[in-house]
């Protein structure tokens, strides 16, 4: 009898170990869910700074060009007007 005491209380101590396991592996779960949804968050929100980024990029590139043709623009006037006062 008392091999059988042991062997219901070896049975109940395994029950609650697989209770318990099952809890963990539903937390657990429950947390890669949790990370995915935040990964796909920082996703969306990178891929909308690149698009933000690529928009700035662009129009520092246009400022710049734009500054350029200016000098350019009255450098050739500058040199102009020197060349005229010249001759």
């Amino acid at each position: 009898m008392s091999e059988q005491n042991g062997l219901a209380a070896l049975a109940r101590q395994v029950a609650v170990l697989e209770e318990r396991m099952e809890t963990m592996n539903e937390r657990y779960d429950k947390g890669w869910a949790l990370l995915r949804e935040d990964l796909a968050k920082r996703d969306v929100e990178m891929a909308k700074r690149d698009v933000e980024l690529a928009k700035r990029d662009r129009n520092m590139s246009i400022q710049i060009y734009a500054v350029a043709f200016g000098i350019v623009a009255v450098m050739i006037g500058i040199g102009g007007t020197i060349i005229s006062l010249l001759v």
